[in-house]
């Protein structure tokens, strides 16, 4: 019967010393990515309760909105709202990178002046990718008076690895909707929320912009991705001693 002891010294060699930190790093960032995903599911499950709940009340006037529920944005996202002015397409901005029905194509951001030097920008709709220069005559909004219907959404916060936004300059076009951003170049006070508009009083007289529909409820893939990431830490808490046990033994044999 072999007395034969498992060698680990090999593991305190500087080259392993690196593999066992890179190892426990790779844990550490697999079970952060998973508790990310499921604090994004949270989120995704408030945003659902508010779409439900806020989406299914009857409009109500802007500045009711905005004297009822401001000015917390939280307060106010979703709310169904009514307003009426008159649009400035010399001051729209396009919002790139938007697919409407898996084509890919941008959105109009166009202030719609309310009276008052006061004013809101509404997102007017998908246009198609070549239509990428703000007041084309071929989405050119109504002149005058025009009645809204949409729904409030907050300013957007760019991500850790989002494209950001220049600091200086008249833009033209944009990767999301920083109104902060977008206020500077505004001749009006611009509303801290958005409409992401659903009807117009009078209608669009083109085919362009088409106005998109609020997103559908849906817990999307995050509890998915969250059980792949907390699979991946498994893995490598179990498959890196393996590899170290059959290395060790392996050296103890030879």
């Amino acid at each position: 019967m072999s007395d034969r002891t498992t060698d680990y010294s090999f593991a305190r060699r500087p080259k392993w010393i690196a593999g066992h930190l890179i190892a426990l790093l790779a844990v550490v960032v697999f079970v952060n990515m998973g508790l990310w995903q499921l604090r994004r599911l949270e989120e995704r499950r408030d945003f659902n309760a508010r779409l439900l709940s806020r989406t299914t009340e009857a409009e109500i006037p802007l500045a009711e909105a905005l004297t009822t529920y401001g000015p917390s944005q939280e307060s106010l996202e979703l709310r169904m709202v009514t307003a009426a002015g008159t649009y400035a397409p010399h001051e729209e901005v396009i919002l790139v990178g938007r697919s409407y029905n898996g084509v890919s194509g941008h959105h109009v951001l166009t202030p719609l002046h309310l009276g008052g030097d006061r004013a809101i920008m509404v997102d007017r709709g998908w246009v198609p990718i070549d239509y990428d220069e703000p007041g084309l005559e071929v989405f050119a909004p109504p002149r005058g008076q025009v009645t809204i219907l949409g729904a409030l959404r907050k300013t957007e916060v760019r991500g850790s690895f989002g494209p950001s936004i220049p600091a200086e300059g008249v833009l033209t076009q944009v990767p999301r909707v920083d109104l902060e951003r977008l206020s500077e170049q505004i001749g009006s006070d611009l509303v801290p929320v958005y409409v992401q508009l659903l009807e117009q009083y009078p209608a669009q007289a083109g085919e362009w912009p088409i106005p998109v529909a609020l997103p559908e409820p849906s817990e999307g893939s995050h509890r998915g991705y969250a059980v792949q990431w907390f699979l991946f830490a498994g893995v490598t808490l179990v498959s890196y001693p393996l590899l170290l046990r059959r290395t060790a033994e392996a050296g103890s044999e030879s």
